[in-house]
This record gives C-alpha cells, structure tokens and sequence, in this order.
C-alpha cells in the first residue's frame, strides 16, 4: 500500500495546532481563508515552525498541550506550505506593484525556512502569466512550489498544465474547474489530468473535500489531497451590525483535529 497524504489549509495557530495533533503531513499555511486564502503574516509562520520544531525535540508542541498529548507520539514533521496571494479577487492578473510585493513576501518567507510556496498568476485573458511566474520560480529555487487554484478560471485547462509543468510548477492544487472537487464533471475532469499528466506533475484536488468524498480522490490515482477539515466557530454579534469587511464577519474556519485525523485514516486504510 502507497502512503497517501493530507495536506491541510489554516489560518491561524489554533487551526494550526489541530491539524498537526491530527496527523497533517503538510500545512497550506495562509490568512483569510474566508476570502480563498491570502499570504499569511511573517509571525504566523515563524510560530508554526517553532511548533514543528517541538516534535524532533519529543516535547509538547505547544504550551496548552498536556504531558500526555498526542503530539508526543508523532513520528514525523508535517511540512509547512506558504501562500503567496497578496489580495482577493478571482482573476490572479497582477499588477507589478502587487508582484513586487509578493516577491518581497518570498523573501522574508525563505529566510524562515518554508518547504514549498504556493502561487499563481494569470493574464487579462485567463492564460497562464509565464513571465510573472517565471520570475517567482526563479527567485524560489530550490524550493519547490504549487499552481494554486488559478488554474480553474484558465481559459484552457489542460494547455495551462502543460505550460505549468514546462515553467516548472510540481504540484497543481484545482477543484475540477468546478466549485467543488466532488462535482461530477470535475471528478472526470480531475481522473483525466490524473491520467495524462500524474508523472510529470502531482495532481492535488481541493475544495469541497471531507471525510465523505476523500478516499474517492484516492481510488482515481491522486497521492495527496487538500482540505481545511474545517468547522464553524461562531463569533460575538456586533450590537450594531456594522460589517469591518467584504466577507461574513459572523464566522471564522477553524480546522478541526478529529476531522484531520478521521481522513488521514481514511485515506490509509
């Protein structure tokens, strides 16, 4: 049996704490997830790190845990994934302003010590922007890096994988072109790329992914795949309604260790 792996998307160091007490192999690290997910905050990562570093020491990963919490019996780091995004909108055509900054968010992000970015870039036509992405590529290097879901507003699909694979991208994290990874045109679609293209780039589906439909994903050949094993926390209602964003300030994302653990099993069995 292949060993399959989980790669978990948060937000914050609670969601953070759960997924590594699951059994993540990888954190998709990044902010606001409300909004698809944004660059994460220098002191975010840097705090993670300073969790995952615990586990080779063979103590608590953090100070809630207790002498007997299960991060003491982990065998293996999860890797720690960055998201390079520096605004919201679907189009991902960034302006050189906007890449300037995410190219400076690189490199405080490789002076921390990240195993893979992840990223996208596209023109006003919905290709693939090849000389934005060449130049985050380029500054990378070593470190390997994701095609985000940019790729499921791409005008041509399966011409923009190619071209992702020519620049240099291993990984593409996409739903199908659908909402949700599990929609029947989508699941074909994603068994196609699988097919075609699963030994020159590693086809990571994500978005609508849970304990449900995981092990599906695996049955069409996938090695890794994308969830936030979210639940809704909630918040305070603010007494006069008056809204501090674009998004529903109501709730956040908080990825639920239970469920991290239950697809890990699920996925391994």
């Amino acid at each position: 049996m292949h060993y399959r792996m989980l790669e978990v998307c948060v937000d914050s160091l609670e969601s953070a704490i759960n997924a590594i007490h699951g059994g993540a192999d990888e954190l998709e690290v990044c902010s606001s997830l409300n909004e698809g997910g944004l660059t994460p905050s220098a002191g975010l990562v840097r705090k993670i790190k300073c969790l995952i570093n615990n586990i080779s020491l063979k103590r608590p990963i953090y100070k809630t845990c207790s002498e007997c919490c299960s991060c003491l019996g982990l065998l293996q780091k999860p890797k720690v994934n960055v998201m390079i995004r520096c605004r919201i909108g679907s189009d991902f055509c960034y302006t050189d302003i906007e890449m300037d900054t995410m190219l400076e968010d690189i490199e405080v992000f490789k002076g921390i010590g990240v195993d893979r970015f992840v990223f996208g870039a596209l023109t006003n036509t919905q290709q693939i922007d090849e000389e934005n992405c060449f130049k985050m590529l380029n500054l990378v290097i070593p470190t390997p890096v994701t095609f985000h879901r940019a790729i499921d507003v791409c005008q041509d699909y399966l011409n923009s994988i190619n071209t992702i694979i020519k620049l240099g991208f291993n990984r593409v994290l996409t739903s199908g072109q659908k909402q949700s990874a599990d929609e029947k045109d989508a699941v074909k679609l994603i068994e196609s790329l699988v097919e075609l293209y699963g030994e020159q780039i590693e086809v990571m589906p994500g978005a609508g992914i849970n304990n449900d439909n995981a092990i599906m994903f695996i049955n069409l050949g996938c090695k890794i795949i994308h969830s936030s094993c979210k639940k809704i926390r909630y918040l305070n209602k603010v007494e006069n309604n008056l809204s501090m964003g674009t998004g529903d300030s109501e709730h956040v994302y908080v990825s639920d260790e239970n469920i991290v653990r239950l697809i890990k099993k699920l996925i391994n069995r």
